[in-house]
């Protein structure tokens, strides 16, 4: 609590606040509010025309920012026996904890509204990446019925690989939409243990062999032939795939794609080359954004999380990730991981 008389002196101020910024009323009584040290020149200012305002007749409420705390100010002028103004006083109130909560409210509604946006986003984007590959499952499995003869055992198989093909690609989008939706409730934690890259590169590269286009190749390039690493197995391995399959997805048939394992100091160097499409140069600033698709890549099938998530892994491990790119040429992803 501060009165002010007309002079803009202090008469009286007293409050547990004074306490707690180890102040003294003493010091502060009888002084003008020109002479005092613990407010700014522009406060000051503030005050004297609040004072003012009230010495007029008006009572105020706003509130103010005080050395990283919050306060609600509210100001009466105060009448002496002629029923004239002859003081005002000011209120403050310390409402600190009050606007945090306001803050942690209005923090999780704008997190509730994107999760909002992003689910609706995610069954915008399903409904229409999920109906090729329905149709085409649906096709294969119509057209597996006709093919009963045993001379037409090849054209059965054809169809089966086409419908394992696209089973995949509905995993693939699923995957996508649980691991951004783990990372968007911070559920994903990093979990390091010991093993060779070199390995677990080669199984990797065996297990996504059948995505392949025809004549298309991955070719492992290392130092040594065995690199021991301490990293998360589970989100290296979800970069290591995304980068992999992407690349065979924006690659033409018989093209080669590199995966080059290094060691820079201290860190893990992987490289993903392609000799597909390229990334527009326009575009290339809004690679990671969520949902976001180049325009070249529109009539390929993907969900437009992939690369945010394999930056968000990368970051979980201490890493980060880089591009090279040019249109009709290919691209080059660099993930850099601490070891």
């Amino acid at each position: 609590i501060i009165v002010f008389n007309t002079d803009n002196d202090i008469v009286y101020i007293d409050g547990g606040e004074l306490n707690r910024m180890g102040l003294d009323k003493t010091k502060f009584e009888g002084v003008n509010i020109d002479h005092t040290d613990i407010f700014s020149e522009q406060r000051i200012k503030q005050i004297k025309e609040n004072i003012k305002k009230t010495m007029e007749g008006e009572q105020l409420s706003f509130e103010i920012q005080y050395k990283r705390r919050s306060y609600s100010v509210n100001t009466s002028p105060l009448y002496d026996d002629s029923h004239n103004v002859k003081w005002t006083l000011f209120v403050y109130n310390d409402i600190t904890k009050q606007k945090e909560a306001e803050s942690k409210i209005k923090s999780a509604l704008v997190r509730e509204q994107e999760l909002n946006e992003l689910k609706s986003r995610f069954i915008s984007m399903a409904s229409h990446e999920f109906r090729t590959p329905l149709s085409a499952i649906l096709s294969s499995a119509i057209l597996i019925g006709k093919q009963y003869e045993p001379e037409k055992l090849a054209k059965r198989e054809k169809y089966i690989a086409q419908i394992k093909t696209n089973v995949r690609n509905l995993v693939v989008i699923l995957n996508d939409f649980l691991s951004l939706s783990k990372l968007e409730e911070g559920k994903v934690t990093a979990h390091k243990e010991r093993f060779d890259i070199v390995q677990f590169s080669r199984s990797l590269v065996e297990e996504i062999d059948s995505s392949k286009k025809y004549g298309q190749k991955i070719i492992i390039k290392h130092q040594k032939p065995i690199m021991n690493v301490f990293l998360d197995a589970k989100l290296t391995r979800h970069i290591l795939t995304n980068l992999l399959s992407n690349a065979i997805k924006y690659s033409q048939e018989n093209k080669t794609i590199d995966l080059i394992l290094d060691k820079q100091n201290e860190n893990l160097i992987i490289k993903v080359k392609d000799r597909g499409i390229g990334i527009p140069i326009e575009e290339q600033s809004n690679l990671f954004q969520r949902f976001f698709r180049a325009d070249n890549s529109s009539t390929i099938q993907g969900t437009g999380l992939g690369l945010h998530i394999v930056k968000q892994y990368a970051e979980l491990m201490g890493g980060d990730v880089s591009f090279k790119s040019r249109l009709n040429k290919g691209s080059t992803f660099i993930v850099k991981l601490p070891m």
